[in-house]
């Protein structure tokens, strides 16, 4: 297996500094200097790796939606298929399979900045689908009769508590809301639950 070259090695380095720069100082933050400064690199170098300003742009969306669709793979993948939506909140919630925070803010920044750039939108949405999707099956197999309106209510409620913890992670919070945040979502897994 031949090596990586030293191209796409050294644009990976660019593109991993770029996130780190977007998720510290959003999108329109994330300039040149800076971005080459975290990468340590010559500014110059910036455009030879990854182009100009909105082929860079570009590339970082990929490289978030990857990261994005790599963890999303992986949450349905240890799940299986006859994985329930307890099992789904202990997987979310599990610390040892916490996620990268800055994922979550470089996406949260280019959501701010679709206006601009409304190309990232589509990508960006289905992104955030797949991951309803794989919330809203669990849901559906441990609760197949409930309806399709719930399921994706409860759903979407769990996603928001999971992605809040990344979204607050500049906050630095304290240990226990990520236990006060699994318990949200056990809750509101339990709603699905029929009357006996």
């Amino acid at each position: 297996m031949p090596r990586p070259s030293l191209k796409d090695e050294r644009s990976r380095e660019i593109l991993d500094a770029f996130l780190t720069c977007v998720a510290h100082f959003g999108l329109e933050g994330a300039t040149q200097e800076r971005i080459a400064a975290e990468a340590g690199v010559k500014r110059t170098l910036l455009r030879h790796y990854l182009g100009n300003r909105d082929e860079m742009i570009r590339a970082l969306l990929e490289y978030v939606v990857a990261g994005f669709s790599e963890s999303t793979g992986a949450l349905a993948k240890l799940l299986g298929p006859d994985g329930d939506l307890m099992n789904l909140i202990t997987l979310l919630f599990d610390q040892r399979n916490a996620s990268d925070p800055r994922l979550m803010l470089a996406y949260q920044a280019m959501v701010a900045s679709v206006d601009t750039y409304p190309e990232m939108r589509e990508p960006l949405l289905n992104s955030l689908q797949s991951f309803l999707m794989v919330i809203e099956t669990a849901a559906k197999r441990s609760h197949p009769t409930c309806s399709p309106d719930k399921i994706r209510a409860v759903a979407h409620g769990i996603s928001a508590a999971y992605v809040n913890l990344d979204a607050l992670s500049p906050l630095n919070p304290p240990a226990d809301w990520q236990a006060a945040a699994k318990t949200a979502a056990t809750l509101l897994a339990s709603s699905l639950k029929e009357p006996q």
